[in-house]
């Protein structure tokens, strides 16, 4: 041990149509804006529209007014204190936050009203008072909280890298036991550290209850003295090749290392993964008097944020391995303290566990692979699925921070803000030149960019006044969209990110394109009809959320009444807010020729019919668009 306390780590050196295009689509080089600033007024919001198709939730008139008017630097300043409501205060998530926990809260604290209501209307009768429904939280409770804040939050640029987050630390209610309340405060954690250090990500991630429960770290015992079994390797295995280093070691700009035979040099071995399983050993749920009957026993729902459910876990210093653990050429010391026995020894035995964990984490975060790892899934959830080594590098570059302040390694706010801002990723005529950039646009982010554009409402309540967002199905069914935040299948989440479709043209090139793994027969067939019922609806079923397209017929309907709709306008509103301005001639084309062919067969139409064939204009302009691989393909 140091002398203050810190463990001494050792270290050694039509649908078929739609989805045949849609495959097609993978290598079109998308038309990205140019960089920002010195641009024309319409030059500008066509490039703004690009930049927030790609880092928010999709662009609005709004979005694009306010990045159109100001600097890059002071966009992203903004976006770094903004609210996860409409006008929230500044710095949310600056101190202690639970919005996504205290929606789940508020929506128990809704069913408890009406459960109350119900029950004094069913009056005396014991028949009757069986019969009322209390209705308690479900999943459907935190994708309410996500869609909300996906459509009307402010701090659209950190929802967008929470959801990139947890595509990369993956948790699911699928083949757990994680519960709508402790969903909520993982996603709160993810939000809060969105923009903090990578270092300390990777701990509020391990000392979480949701990855404890998704990846056995709750109850995980050590076998110092039992050759017959040996502590569970599923955290050990996934940190290392699914959250930080992956499989073979990489070079600075992310290209794989290779021996003399040219084979990629694996970053770790099974030895690698028990040294490192001895690490998490130890770790039960929060108790305020911990017991063997805490450690591996699951807590019921909490009534608030303080809850044993929803707190980090904690030590267990006697089911924690005290042996020396080797992994990835480091060594954390055997516990060498008091014997365990005493309550000093205890004490100390619980210090070692704690700063062991802290030890083997900085381990893991000072590993090379870990910029340029984490730098590509960043970029391969906001940009495009095979960057360049050149902008893997730049990216690296940035999370690697300055070798004159370690402090600065594992900037997630620097690493997010190099993959928005590289030349890749703005400059309209270097994205141009490459047939591989682009990627497919995650089903979840289709879904949002339409409710932002069309600025859907949900229903006010006396709870809350941006309403409750109401699901009215499970998004995640590969019948709906197929993906639903904190719904994937495994823990290598709904793609992995060197999937290829194989037999393909990708395949063929090389490449990958990870967002096709979801697509199928199915998949697409059950997308397209969705979103032809939500348009055709104005809204989801259900009623609870509704679009206008207020904004959209405006744009069709001309001064003077009688003259000719003006189709053209509802078309460039399309190509900025969904294209950046990029959308092809040949899309244009057809979106011409279908606004030109809808039309009232009345001789001289009343107002409501004009009014029909607008809302008619405005159903199948934007069906045509969310189907077309142009759109679905990220430009």
């Amino acid at each position: 041990m140091a002398e203050d306390g810190a463990i001494n780590v050792k270290t050694a050196g039509g649908v078929a149509v739609v989805g045949a295009a849609i495959a097609a689509a993978a290598v079109i080089a998308p038309k990205i804006g140019g960089a920002l600033g010195g641009l024309t007024t319409s030059d500008a919001r066509a490039t703004a529209a690009g930049f927030l198709n790609r880092a928010t939730f999709g662009s609005t008139d709004a979005s694009v007014q306010a990045l159109a008017a100001a600097t890059t630097d002071a966009w992203f300043s903004t976006e770094k204190s903004a609210a996860p409501t409409p006008g929230g205060a500044p710095g949310f998530w600056t101190s202690p936050a639970n919005f996504h926990l205290g929606w789940v809260m508020r929506r128990q604290a809704d069913f408890d009203a009406q459960y109350k209501l119900d029950l004094a209307a069913a009056g005396s009768d014991p028949a009757a008072q069986k019969k009322v429904n209390h209705r308690r939280v479900d999943r459907n409770q935190f994708q309410e909280s996500f869609w909300a804040r996906a459509v009307t939050g402010d701090d659209q640029l950190r929802h967008r890298m929470a959801l990139a987050l947890s595509e990369i630390f993956v948790v699911s209610f699928q083949g757990s036991t994680i519960t709508p309340r402790i969903a909520g405060s993982w996603y709160d954690m993810l939000s809060a550290r969105a923009f903090g250090s990578y270092f300390d990500l990777l701990k509020a991630v391990t000392l979480h209850p949701a990855m404890g429960l998704y990846l056995n770290i709750v109850g995980n015992q050590q076998a110092d003295n039992n050759p017959a079994r040996h502590p569970d390797e599923n955290y050990a295995r996934e940190i290392m090749q699914l959250m930080s280093i992956g499989l073979v070691q990489l070079n600075p700009d992310g290209t794989a290392k290779t021996d003399a035979t040219n084979t990629p040099i694996p970053t770790y071995t099974h030895n690698d993964i028990a040294g490192l399983a001895n690490a998490f050993t130890g770790w039960g749920w929060y108790a305020a008097k911990p017991t063997a009957s805490t450690f591996a026993k699951q807590p019921g729902d909490g009534a608030d944020a303080a809850a044993a459910d929803v707190q980090n876990l904690i030590a267990y210093p006697a089911y924690h391995s005290q042996l020396a653990k080797t992994f990835l050429g480091a060594t954390i010391p055997a516990y060498a303290g008091p014997a365990a026995t005493t309550t000093p020894g205890m004490t100390a035995l619980r210090d070692y566990q704690t700063q062991g964990l802290d030890a083997a984490l900085k381990v893991i975060a000072a590993h090379p692979n870990v910029g340029p790892f984490i730098g590509r899934r960043l970029i391969q959830r906001f940009v495009t699925s095979n960057p360049s080594p050149a902008y893997v590098g730049r990216v690296a570059a940035a999370f690697a921070g300055d070798p004159k302040a370690p402090a600065s390694r594992g900037d997630l706010f620097a690493t997010l803000k190099a993959v928005l801002t590289d030349p890749e990723a703005l400059n309209r005529d270097v994205s141009l030149a490459s047939p591989t950039a682009g990627k497919l646009r995650e089903p979840t982010l289709r879904m949002a960019h339409w409710l932002r554009a069309c600025e859907a409402v949900s229903k006010p309540t006396a709870t809350s006044a941006v309403g409750n967002f109401v699901q009215f199905a499970d998004l995640g069914d590969p019948a709906q969209l197929a993906q639903a935040p904190l719904e994937a299948p495994t823990v290598f989440n709904f793609w992995d990110p060197d999937y290829t479709p194989p037999g393909s043209t990708i395949s063929a090139a090389k490449l990958v394109a990870p967002e096709f793994q979801a697509v199928d027969v199915l998949t697409v067939a059950a997308y397209a009809n969705l979103m032809s019922s939500v348009v055709e609806q104005k809204g989801w079923p259900g009623g609870d959320v509704t679009v206008t397209y207020a904004k959209e017929i405006a744009a069709l309907t001309p001064a003077t009444a009688g003259a000719a709709d003006l189709n053209s306008a509802l078309i460039d509103r399309i190509n900025l807010l969904y294209f950046g301005g990029a959308m092809s001639p040949t899309l244009q084309g057809r979106l011409t020729r279908v606004l030109n062919g809808t039309a009232s067969t009345a001789r001289t139409p009343t107002a409501a019919q004009i009014a029909a064939v607008r809302l008619d204009k405005v159903r199948n302009a934007l069906l045509l668009t969310l189907t077309a691989p142009e759109y679905i393909v990220l430009r």
